[in-house]
């Protein structure tokens, strides 16, 4: 009964794995700045208390795993950046320094396909001058004992300091936050 079991598992995971689903991964600050836990691309809220449409912020990271801050690149085409846990894309607001990043359903969009270089900057592909960036200054703070927040947006790279726009994907709990 159980090598049937298995036999009839292994042929629903089977395909998952021909077709290399991609996994889950968190988007980090590469530079800690003020927050020694680092920051991470997030959506406002938390469990029950989330707010989809709100713009998406940094925030200190979580506990690898966290809803909130799981997204799946390249997903569901290439360049979107999807949160697994809600089925959204993050999109632009519009391909201009200061626009504001928020959750939008799967689109055609060009405001939804994001590059992420391999300098770490995660640019708007057809505007590569716009990359993800926090906010100078100090973070503020957020729910949670050591937690911090800050804004994110698109700017300028150009005019923008790297500490505040390269970003690395950490891809699963061993290496987190690292």
């Amino acid at each position: 009964m159980k090598s049937l079991l298995f036999c009839l598992q292994s042929l629903f995971l089977l395909p998952c794995v021909i077709q290399g689903k991609p996994s889950p991964v968190m988007i980090r600050l590469v530079d800690p700045l003020d927050e020694p836990e680092f920051y991470c691309v997030d959506i406002p809220g938390f469990r029950q208390n989330v707010q989809l449409k709100a713009p998406l912020m940094a925030h200190t990271l979580k506990r690898f795993g966290s809803a909130d801050e799981m997204w799946l690149m390249d997903n569901p085409s290439k360049g979107q950046i999807l949160a697994s846990e809600y089925g959204l894309c993050i999109e632009a607001a519009s391909a201009t320094a200061g626009a504001a990043l928020f959750l939008k359903e799967p689109s055609k969009s060009s405001l939804q396909r994001f590059t992420l270089t391999e300098e770490g900057f995660l640019i708007l592909t057809d505007h590569p001058e716009f990359g993800f960036a926090i906010d100078a200054g100090m973070g503020a703070k957020a729910g949670g004992p050591s937690h911090l927040r800050r804004d994110l947006s698109l700017k300028s790279l150009t005019k923008s300091e790297a500490a505040l726009t390269r970003w690395k994907l950490v891809k699963d709990a061993a290496s987190w936050p690292e």
